[in-house]
């Protein structure tokens, strides 16, 4: 009979919502099956917050999806805390984030855009909201092992589908490239590229673990489709950021990603084979945006599309206002202004945008917004994040839990390539960083406090395993030690 209710208001809701408009009534029917699967599963949302990432272009009357979802995931999140089926553990990087959004909060005192304050810190909450909600309802292996697979199969979907329209074999609506360039439903290259360097080592990890070959050979395609579509977004970011990121899973030891050396070369076939399509589909658009990166003098395209005087720019602005910035999120809204005010700024080849432009790298941006306190913030919460994980990954291995160590392993990777992408992009509150810092302070979670006395004992060597010595010794009258249980 509740069900029967539930429908019955349902149907009478989107029947009133049609009156109103089709799009109020298409999202609100996904809304109630969002709902109605977090509330059979709530760590369901989980997946669904994954997915969103990559659909940045989908939006319900102006606002996109991340937006719609991030009310409900708080709702859950709360709902969970009060039963006592959710937990939060104290940490660090928890320490870090609470310093740098009271900071950013702070900052509106002073801001030179109240406006652009007031986007940013709105933005900042919805990102707090996905962190919070990785953190607090992840709480057994299953339920990562489900989340990263429904991850894999939306990079795959979504790398697949741009790595096609890229070559010409697909055409559905025509968003899926940015002036020949792959941007999957993220509006953006250079952020595709970027969320795809976060899915190339969980994937990774994912495919050395899977059993099944039909899974194995999915997950694969999963790769190709991730490393094609990065090196079709032609992202400068993405470009350098796999080029540091495959040799070092490459001269790391096998065990931290693999279970065998097989999967290495497997890895290294196949970024050659996505690298030679692109570059034998586009050879001049390749070499073109390769060649850029190392430009030391140049058009405005040849230096990065006015990258050279944003950062000009920003660092310029940094030595006005060192400790406090000019206020977070106020950057765009005075861009234009400093790029005519600035000395050395050449504008010849960049138009001004009528609403303004990011300091299109991470680390200026913050610091000219927030100061060097801030900066200080963010990378404490960079730093933090990477120590819980490797923390987490040695304590995982100890204990026997080799997928949840890997993954650990794979995040601190993610989170390289995340670094070095945000050179040439502003990622403050982008919600896939963001999410790897929940999945951090989840996985300690999926560790057993004390180690399985068998898992302890079968991970020792030989020769410090407690029997050794009355395993070897010379028989005698006297009794041999027990082996430990």
């Amino acid at each position: 009979m509740q069900w029967a209710a539930f429908a019955a208001l349902s149907s009478v809701a989107i029947g009133l919502a049609t009156t109103i408009g089709t799009t109020v009534a298409i999202g609100l029917l996904v809304a109630i099956a969002v709902a109605l699967i977090a509330a059979l599963r709530p760590a369901s949302i989980l997946a669904i917050l994954s997915i969103s990432i990559f659909l940045e272009l989908v939006s319900l009357g102006g606002v996109s999806i991340s937006r719609l979802l991030a009310p409900l995931a708080l709702l859950i999140v709360l709902v969970e805390l009060i039963r006592g089926e959710a937990s939060l553990r104290w940490s660090a990087p928890l320490a870090w984030v609470l310093g740098y959004s009271i900071w950013a909060l702070a900052s509106g005192l002073w801001t030179v855009s109240v406006a652009g304050t007031t986007f940013l810190l709105s933005s900042l909450a919805i990102a707090l909201v996905y962190m919070f909600a990785f953190a607090t309802l992840l709480n057994s292996r299953r339920e990562l092992e489900r989340i990263l697979y429904i991850f894999a199969f939306a990079a795959l979907f979504v790398g697949g589908m741009t790595f096609l329209a890229f070559f010409g074999q697909l055409r559905l609506s025509g968003s899926e490239l940015q002036g020949g360039r792959s941007q999957g439903g993220t509006g953006d290259p250079s952020f595709f590229a970027a969320y795809q360097l976060v899915a190339l080592p969980l994937v990774l990890t994912l495919a050395a673990h899977a059993r099944k070959r039909w899974l194995q050979i999915g997950l694969y395609c999963a790769l190709l489709a991730i490393i094609g579509s990065m090196l079709t977004s032609l992202s400068r970011g993405g470009f350098i950021a796999l080029a540091v990121m495959i040799p070092l899973i490459l001269a790391l030891p096998a065990g931290a990603f693999f279970t065998s050396r097989r999967q290495k070369r497997f890895l290294l076939l196949l970024v050659v084979v996505a690298g030679a399509a692109v570059v034998i589909q586009a050879p001049t658009q390749v070499i073109t945006r390769v060649d850029s990166i190392f430009a030391s003098q140049g058009s405005g395209t040849a230096q990065g599309s006015g990258r050279v005087n944003l950062w000009r720019v920003a660092k310029d602005t940094i030595r006005e206002h060192p400790y406090r910035g000019i206020g977070y999120g106020g950057f765009r809204h005075v861009s234009n202004d400093l790029l005519l005010g600035t000395p050395g700024v050449n504008l010849e080849h960049y138009t001004l945008r009528p609403d303004g432009a990011e300091a299109h790298n991470l680390y200026l941006g913050t610091a000219a917004e927030l100061g060097y306190p801030g900066l200080l913030l963010y990378l404490g919460i960079m730093g933090s994040t990477a120590l819980s994980l490797r923390r987490t990954a040695k304590r995982a291995f100890e204990a026997g839990e080799q997928f949840v160590a890997r993954v650990a392993n794979a995040l601190i990777l993610s989170l390289i390539g995340w670094a070095i992408a945000s050179i040439f992009i502003s990622t403050d509150t982008t919600r896939a960083f963001w999410i790897v810092v929940g999945l951090a302070l989840a996985l300690p979670k999926l560790v057993p406090q004390e180690a399985p006395a068998s898992a302890s004992y079968r991970s020792r060597p030989p020769y410090l395993r407690p029997d050794f010595a009355s395993s070897n010794a010379p028989r005698s009258g006297l009794p041999r030690r027990t082996r430990p249980a």
